[in-house]
């Protein structure tokens, strides 16, 4: 009697014979694999980077940077010119190196998942992948006039502010004042690479996007120095001295349009930082002490600012500014924050190594449910700097 030939589904021959099934297989193994394998999986193959966008990926949990310090006493050979990222949820950590001695002098102003505007010391802006480490880089100061048309010289010094000279008719020097960068906010469609850039400065804000070929300037009515920005669907939402927030357009043309303003009420407390939902609604953030945050939303009816408890099924990163879905390992109504922003106007200070600030804090407790005192500890060289930011690769 004749034994009926079997083939298993999965031998080399059928598997051959079928790339469907081929494309199939390998979808669900790289739909198990975790943010940093499935990126590298992409690479494989042809087969695999096609089987990649058919893949319904996990969302991408927040992760921390570090920034390493300038430390002058150390002989060359010693400087560490990378930064150290961790992922809390695999708790893993992965070093980015090769980025440069001039990163030890360089400051991080903001960030946009993988995207970091940074400032070196020679005063020149650039934005930072800092998972492929593609780097675009921004005009010159030297290009920029004030509001009223004078030319404007800018030099860095040894911290993070300027030294900002205000020229007249024929170059002829009139001002120099000293100003710190008081906010700054980074959006990259990362897709086609298109971005804008706002930072501000005294009373001025200054712009630049994707296809401009120089910094142009602006104010708000209010004419105050801005505290703190945020910057949502094309919307820029900036908090000034006296706690007012004024909306501006970047929609409608080369330059943006001033459309709102909302004050705050007595009752509330000075607000520090804004913040954008994922359903667009705005945030204003009080704190009085380190790690303990007061959240207020605005009425859209009254315009009035009442405090709120609980994000509902969202996460609040401070650092980026969003929130994002508590899910996939994402603490449920609390917030991600590195340390005090005052820190960051110093290029002198470094992370603590036994508490470093690093933190995840319950919003409606105001317990810290998390800490990261051992990335600072276990490390033989200093940080200046963390950030928590979103991983992303080319808009996955």
């Amino acid at each position: 009697m004749m034994t009926p030939k079997v083939e298993m589904i999965g031998s080399n021959k059928t598997i051959r014979n079928d790339p469907m099934l081929i494309l199939d297989l390998v979808i669900l193994v790289m739909e198990r694999l975790s943010f940093v394998d499935f990126h590298r999986a992409r690479c494989v193959s042809s087969v695999w980077y096609s089987a990649s966008k058919s893949c319904r990926m996990r969302q991408a949990n927040p992760w921390l940077i570090l920034f390493p310090a300038d430390v002058l006493h150390l002989p060359l050979e010693s400087i560490d010119d990378s930064c150290k990222l961790f992922d809390p949820i695999d708790h893993k950590t992965y070093t980015v190196r090769d980025l440069g001695s001039d990163i030890l002098r360089t400051s991080c102003l903001a960030s946009y998942n993988s995207w970091f505007l940074m400032l070196d010391r020679k005063t020149r802006f650039y934005l930072l992948n800092m998972l492929t480490r593609e780097r675009i880089h921004l005009p010159f100061l030297d290009s920029m006039e004030s509001t009223d048309g004078s030319k404007l010289k800018f030099k860095r010094n040894f911290d993070s502010s300027f030294t900002v000279t205000t020229f007249r008719y024929n170059n002829v020097p009139l001002l120099s004042t000293c100003f710190g960068i008081d906010a700054a906010v980074l959006w990259v469609d990362e897709r086609n690479k298109d971005y804008l850039v706002v930072w501000a400065f005294d009373r001025t804000l200054a712009y630049h996007k994707k296809g401009d070929d120089s910094w142009r300037v602006f104010r708000s009515s209010t004419n105050q120095s801005c505290v703190d920005m945020v910057f949502k669907e094309s919307k820029l939402y900036v908090l000034v001295e006296d706690g007012s927030i004024t909306t501006f357009d970047f929609s409608c043309g080369d330059s943006p349009m001033e459309f709102a303003s909302f004050t705050t009420s007595p009752e509330c407390c000075d607000f520090e930082h804004l913040a954008v939902t994922l359903s667009g609604q705005v945030l204003a953030i009080s704190s009085e002490e380190r790690h303990s945050y007061d959240m207020y939303k605005m009425d859209p009816k009254s315009s009035k600012w009442s405090i709120i408890k609980s994000l509902g099924d969202e996460a609040l990163l401070l650092d980026q500014r969003i929130t994002v879905p508590a899910k996939d390992g994402v603490l449920k109504n609390c917030l991600y924050c590195s340390y005090s922003d005052q820190f960051r106007r110093d290029d002198d200070y470094n992370l603590r190594e036994d508490d470093n600030g690093i933190c995840v804090v319950n919003i409606q407790t105001n317990n810290e449910v998390q800490l990261f005192n051992h990335l600072t500890a276990s490390s033989p060289l200093p940080f200046k700097d963390a950030r928590w930011f979103i991983p992303t690769f080319g808009g996955k």
